[in-house]
């Protein structure tokens, strides 16, 4: 048998030639923008998500959430609905008319109350207002991102 056919198929991922910006974390369970101008909801989400093995990239406006979405192509997005720029509800509707974003799943996390209703129009999968419970937001994460 040769060599080549006798490797893992994890050693063929780990030899395989990586593009310039193109990284592969083996650990990580997916990449998770964050949309969210308060910096302590964002910097708390961070952390959780980090030690959970997520990636994660974050913004603090509308317009820095589409590029950095365009640009990162994440796995999951967390949205808050009152952004600079434009709001959350603008953001979401930006993504699902654009061809290179309208598959990545949003998860709203909000602190505006009477919004699940025009969330789920807006294409969220899963809706959470602040104060919200850590351990059902990642629940909710697993389940888009791991498919489970």
């Amino acid at each position: 048998m040769a060599e080549n056919q006798s490797q893992t198929l994890q050693e063929k991922l780990d030899n395989l030639p990586q593009k310039p910006g193109c990284y592969m974390f083996k650990d990580s369970k997916g990449k998770i923008l964050i949309i969210e101008d308060e910096e302590d909801v964002a910097k708390a989400l961070r952390i959780r998500l980090k030690a959970n093995g997520y990636d994660v990239v974050s913004a603090a406006d509308s317009i820095q959430g589409v590029i950095l979405a365009k640009k990162e192509k994440p796995d999951l997005i967390i949205l808050d609905i009152m952004l600079p720029g434009g709001g959350g509800f603008a953001v979401s509707e930006r993504l699902k008319q654009d061809v290179e974003t309208w598959d990545i799943p949003i998860i709203i996390l909000t602190g505006v109350p009477g919004t699940e209703e025009m969330a789920y129009k807006a294409g969220a999968r899963f809706y959470f207002q602040k104060p919200y419970k850590p351990e059902e937001l990642l629940k909710a994460i697993k389940k888009v991102i791991e498919k489970v």
